[in-house]
């Protein structure tokens, strides 16, 4: 069983459709029943317009399948019980709890669906209800569910697992060791204003604000506009960015960017509206962002990835907020900020009142952003 992606010529209702998933068996046909989904998933369903999600969907389905066919099981007639086999198989070769889960509610969600198509006769799942512990959080008091919760029979029991964030000390010690420029003005990105990696390493540079005459002690709106530049769930937003920050990348688009553009040019023929550009002129990937992150974490000695540096913006932006304006103000600030699409995903980020200083919150900004111009 494999996974594929559908290229530029694929074409549905004379709309052109490519990075759509699809899977192929050992012998190289099409599995129409994930196949059918995976389709609808892609042009159909309104709350799956990310492709990022679509593959994620194709990921998580191809694992079951292969499962299906390393097994000599139908798919329309498997048991409960041989999912359960499944979910345990996965266990034991060191899958996460939380990824298992995934791919169970994946699983049960395109089964859900052939029911309703006609193309399977039964749900192999069964459910139950569950009562969570929630924290008296912004909005509790209009919860009507109480805590009840109704969820596969199948799904293991998580625990929370609230996001990890680094000492604005060491983030600030990784990026001053983060080179070449490029690579270190994305971690800043990621640090001071809570961008995705995805949303850094394809950033475009229409979206970038020219510094010239604005006031250097006031942060700049920039607007990740998702009709140029990719944003989670394709919604535009907008973060902020130190007065510092902005002047750095516009010295990196005035000086730096020029050259690699002239490279992607003569190497692909096209122009591009990539802000980072690798030194051949290559627009950068996210496998090999993570890469760099990783070569700089064994040099520092500090364990970093991307996502974390997003973390820490998150721990701090949030308790700096929390100085001048009411937690409910502050949570909406913050996500909005992060692009956010539940206000308890912010939540998570005030378990870090206790364990920050608070003598370094109003100034944390500040501290970047000279390390920032120490890095020039």
């Amino acid at each position: 069983m494999k996974l594929f992606f559908t290229d530029s010529t694929c074409s549905i209702e004379g709309v052109e459709r490519p990075n759509i998933p699809f899977l192929c068996d050992a012998q190289m046909e099409l599995v129409s029943p994930p196949n059918q989904y995976l389709r609808y998933i892609a042009t159909v369903r309104g709350r799956t317009r990310s492709e990022k999600t679509w593959q994620t969907y194709g990921s998580n389905l191809l694992e079951y399948f292969a499962f299906l066919e390393a097994n000599g099981l139908d798919w329309n007639a498997v048991s409960q019980g041989q999912i359960a086999a499944w979910r345990d198989a996965m266990l034991e070769r060191g899958c996460a709890r939380s990824t298992v889960n995934q791919r169970l509610r994946s699983v049960h969600a395109f089964y859900d669906w052939s029911v309703k198509s006609g193309t399977a006769t039964a749900v192999p799942f069964s459910k139950q209800d569950i009562w969570v512990a929630k924290p008296r959080g912004f909005l509790a008091h209009v919860d009507a569910k109480g805590g009840r919760l109704e969820v596969n029979a199948l799904t293991l029991k998580t625990y929370d697992r609230r996001p990890q964030f680094l000492l604005l000390e060491k983030a600030i010690h990784f990026l001053e060791e983060t080179h070449p420029r490029r690579l270190q003005l994305m971690g800043y990105l990621m640090l001071l204003t809570g961008m995705r990696r995805e949303e850094v390493t394809a950033l475009d540079y229409r979206v970038v604000p020219n510094p010239a005459g604005r006031d250097p002690g006031k942060q700049i709106p920039m607007v990740l506009d998702a009709s140029m530049t990719p944003t989670k769930g394709n919604k535009t937003r907008t973060v902020m960015l130190p007065y510092d920050l902005a002047v750095a990348l516009h010295e990196y688009f005035t000086f730096v960017w020029p050259k690699l553009l002239a490279l992607h040019r003569k190497k692909y023929k096209t122009e591009t509206t990539r802000f980072f550009l690798s030194r051949t002129g290559d627009p950068l990937s996210i496998k090999g962002v993570n890469n760099a992150f990783a070569k700089v974490s064994l040099k520092t000695g500090i364990p970093c990835h991307p996502h974390l540096l997003r973390h820490t913006y998150g721990t701090y932006e949030l308790l700096r907020m929390l100085r001048t304006k009411g937690e409910s103000q502050a949570l909406l600030w913050v996500k909005d900020r992060m692009g956010h699409s539940s206000i308890t995903t912010t939540e998570q980020y005030i378990h870090a009142a206790d364990l920050i200083q608070q003598d370094d919150i109003d100034g944390y900004i500040a501290d970047v952003c000279r390390s920032l111009s120490h890095g020039h």
